[in-house]
């Protein structure tokens, strides 16, 4: 009960600052600014991974208010530190309505990669001048695909942030990340499950390990167990050889998709075809687009994150950042939203904490 009288106080210690904010290309950008009681030190850009987020980042099962990820970062984390939080929602994405009402079809169109990553340097702008919040120390805290448009601001050569986290942020390319989940999170997770490191996988192995690998997300074991009680390698690699040519069948269906045809469907208008599209043929490396800017880069990931693997970003990130730039952290147990679920949230409260501990110490006031 104190815990709860604690963070509904710390809520309540915040003004919410609704803003309207038009993009490159005149949409209008929503959202808000939680700003502490008591002054400000400076500003959290938070920016959501891939699907139809509102400001909140509703991602999670708990059944608990922590679920909307962002909304308790916010209020109960970075406000309680002397941090302001600016969330939005992302193009396409209406908050504060029914469900049924959530998407904008309309603005399927616009929703690009370009556009997204474009909208984030707006966001910054804004925040940073006297119109806005005229912050003078800037966080960015990207969740997945939003460490894309972060890095995709670095790209176009605005100013160096105080500092940026990451969780579940890739550093390798887009291309290599959706080549990485078509062909390759399978075999590797059948090799995490090989218990005793003898290169057969048993079906024994294949019960006793699966949820803690990647593949875990999809949440079925059957496709799993071997039709002849264990896998071995010549196994895993034809496993390799099969999701290689249905991923390629997946790509050039991508890309006969139209710019502006609505992705995944017409019936579910989430991105553009081009967004899409991008995810086929961007194949520069984010790690060389934020090695554009000498801020540190402090980044979570999770041994159990079924989109992002820490090994393949530390990878990414050598030869390219430097030693002293970025800071990778390792978290056992924990997932791509860093909670126990290979996918979704709540963050642990604990690594939450760290998260806005880390943010408020780039802005010391």
């Amino acid at each position: 009960m104190i815990a709860l009288a604690a963070a509904i106080s710390l809520a309540v210690a915040q003004q919410a600052r609704p803003f309207a904010v038009p993009s490159t290309d005149g949409y209008v950008l929503t959202g808000q600014a939680d700003v502490p009681e008591g002054g400000s030190r400076g500003v959290v850009i938070m920016v959501a991974g891939t699907g139809a987020f509102d400001r909140d980042v509703t991602f999670g099962r708990s059944g608990t208010p922590r679920d909307k990820l962002f909304a308790d970062l916010a209020a109960t984390r970075f406000n309680a530190r002397g941090m302001t939080a600016l969330r939005f929602d992302r193009r396409g994405v209406r908050h504060g309505v029914p469900p049924t009402e959530a998407i904008d079809a309309a603005a399927a169109p616009g929703v690009t990669a370009e556009a997204l990553s474009a909208d984030v340097g707006v966001l910054y702008d804004w925040a940073r001048s006297s119109a806005g919040l005229g912050a003078r120390c800037v966080v960015f805290f990207a969740h997945s695909e939003g460490a894309v448009h972060v890095a995709g601001v670095a790209k176009a050569g605005a100013p160096e942030p105080a500092l940026v986290i990451g969780m579940g942020a890739p550093l390798e390319s887009k291309v290599s990340a959706v080549r990485w989940q078509s062909t390759g999170r399978d075999a590797d997770s059948l090799t995490m499950m090989d218990a005793d490191g003898d290169g057969t996988i048993t079906n024994e192995e294949v019960r006793s390990n699966w949820m803690n690998t990647p593949s875990a997300v999809f949440e079925t074991l059957a496709p799993f167990l071997h039709p002849n009680g264990a896998w071995t390698r010549a196994d895993l690699d034809q496993l390799r050889a099969n999701q290689t040519a249905l991923y390629e069948q997946a790509k050039a269906s991508a890309m006969a998709l139209d710019d502006a045809a609505p992705y995944p469907s017409a019936a579910a208008p989430v991105f553009s075809g081009a967004w899409w599209k991008s995810w086929m043929t961007d194949d520069e490396p984010l790690a060389a687009r934020f090695a554009r800017w000498r801020s540190p880069l402090i980044l979570h990931y999770g041994d159990r994150d079924s989109q992002v693997r820490e090994q393949r970003q530390r990878a990414a990130a050598e030869g390219v950042l430097g030693e002293q730039q970025v800071r990778f952290v390792s978290h056992p147990g924990r997932g791509h939203s860093l909670g126990t679920e290979p996918l979704m949230g709540p963050i642990d409260e604990a690594i939450a904490d760290q998260i806005a501990g880390e943010a408020a110490a780039a802005c010391p006031g």
